[in-house]
């Protein structure tokens, strides 16, 4: 029963994998969160039969596979109505979007959003890394890139060790402390700051922060936006990307803007970006407008004047293409939070908003990270090998020097992780010597200082 019920869950993937293969020439909506879905999908058609997954996530499957083929005929709908609306469109001019015009809250069919899906589908498959770019099939080095997901609903906050207290501080400085003090019910817009080095943990803070049962019940509406490079400078990308995520058509969003009359008279391509820039953040801005909402912009790497005091209320009389700020309305309670390397440019941000620091993760909070990430290494490495479960006499060993390790990591999350990892391929051996020892202590601080020492070389860099 089970190796038929198995044959009917490869049946399907290799269905859905063929259907997609057939839209590899549509622009499809979505394309890019499609393509990760399917490329996970197609690296566990043939694992799926030999090795099943965990119970759980075993009977998540066939739900999880009709949500994507759901979502990809949905999407396969939408172009189509796109390619027919812009056919009907060309002949007409679209001037500046009104208000009722761009309000997503109005009643319309029901929104598709993909990224959940993906989170879904990584939670139960696993993730898998992108393909190589062209050129770097043959790289004599390997490349290393940083991935940004624009928008998350999922946190696994059993990955979070500690920090209850800070994240009750910053929860606090969006919220408002509970109602003793009443100008709090005066304040519509707040805004904080998460400023730390690099693997310090500004992000898990963040992260805590935004499903903190507050927050929830503050907040209709909480977004997470993720800015860091290669992004951080591409202010199109920025805009176009929270308005999908907030569910707007992008491609009508991008025929409006084009098409409105402010950048239809634009006399340079200078002028021409710029209008476009204001139109968006008008879209926005209107979007929001009528719902509170909780904004999280992580890993911001630019400070110029476009992201500056982002408390800052849209002019009357000039551009709005200047500020990030306009595009955010402060009619009702509503609260934006910054996560970045420099404490500088969190101020610059958020201006009297409160600017908080991750404190070390040290003592049994650090270690818990330790441990979790040992164990994930060395079960991926045993099962990589084939080797079965038996008793880890190094992890013994390295319990009973748990706090010279933590101490070693500086109290730093991304050195803790390296550490774990580092230990994890280490090999035990029984009867080694004092020598031995002090050759297995240097590989495992070789793995540990590094990433120490990068992670305060890259908030020098950001500074």
């Amino acid at each position: 029963m089970a190796q038929q019920s198995g044959n009917d869950v490869k049946a399907v993937m290799e269905k859905l994998l063929q259907a997609f293969e057939d839209e590899v020439d549509r622009d499809l909506p979505h394309r890019e969160a499609l393509d990760h879905i399917f490329r996970i999908l197609k690296a566990n058609k043939e694992k799926i039969i030999s090795e099943p997954p965990e119970v759980e996530k075993k009977d998540k499957l066939p739900e999880l596979l009709r949500s994507i083929g759901d979502a990809l005929q949905q999407c396969k709908a939408r172009s189509k109505q796109q390619q027919s609306e812009s056919d009907k469109a060309k002949s007409k001019k679209i001037t500046m979007p009104s208000v009722s015009d761009c309000n997503p809250f109005k009643s319309r069919p029901s929104h598709l959003s993909v990224d959940p899906l993906l989170e879904q589908t990584i939670a139960i498959l696993g993730d898998v890394p992108p393909p190589p770019s062209p050129g770097q099939e043959d790289a004599g080095e390997e490349t290393v890139t940083e991935y940004y997901e624009w928008t998350t609903s999922y946190v696994d906050e059993s990955r979070i060790y500690g920090w209850d207290k800070e994240a009750n501080d910053v929860v606090d400085a969006l919220v408002g402390k509970d109602k003793e003090e009443g100008e709090d019910d005066e304040v519509l817009f707040r805004t904080a700051g998460i400023a730390g080095i690099h693997g310090s943990g500004k992000t898990a803070l963040a992260q805590k922060v935004f499903v903190h049962d507050r927050i929830k019940d503050a907040f209709p509406l909480r977004l997470w936006v993720c800015v860091g490079p290669p992004d951080h400078e591409d202010r199109f990308n920025l805009l176009y990307r929270m308005l999908d995520n907030l569910g707007l058509d992008t491609a009508k969003v991008e025929d409006i803007v084009d098409k409105a009359d402010v950048v239809v008279k634009a006399a340079t391509d200078e002028d021409k970006d710029k209008s476009k820039i204001g139109v968006l953040l008008f879209i926005l801005y209107v979007t929001l407008y009528k719902t509170g909402y909780l904004i999280v912009f992580d890993d911001m790497r630019a400070y110029s004047d476009w992201y500056s005091n982002l408390t800052l209320q849209p002019p009357k009389d000039g551009e709005w293409y200047e500020r990030l700020a306009y595009g955010l309305p402060k009619a009702r309670k509503s609260a934006v939070l910054v996560t970045c390397r420099s404490e500088d440019g969190a101020r610059v941000m958020v201006r009297t908003g409160g600017v908080f620091h991750p404190p070390k993760l040290e003592g049994e909070e650090g270690w818990k990270l330790f441990h979790r990430e040992y164990k994930e290494a060395k079960d991926k490495e045993k099962k990589e090998k084939g080797e079965k479960e038996e008793e880890d006499k190094l992890y013994k060993e390295l319990q009973e020097m748990k706090e010279e390790i933590v101490g070693k990591c500086l109290g730093l999350p991304v050195a803790i992780v390296q550490a774990a990892k580092g230990f994890a391929a280490l090999e035990h051996e029984p009867e080694a010597d004092a020598k031995d020892n002090a050759a297995a202590d240097q590989t495992a601080t070789s793995k540990t200082e590094p990433a120490a020492t990068e992670a305060m070389e890259a908030n020098q860099s950001a500074n």
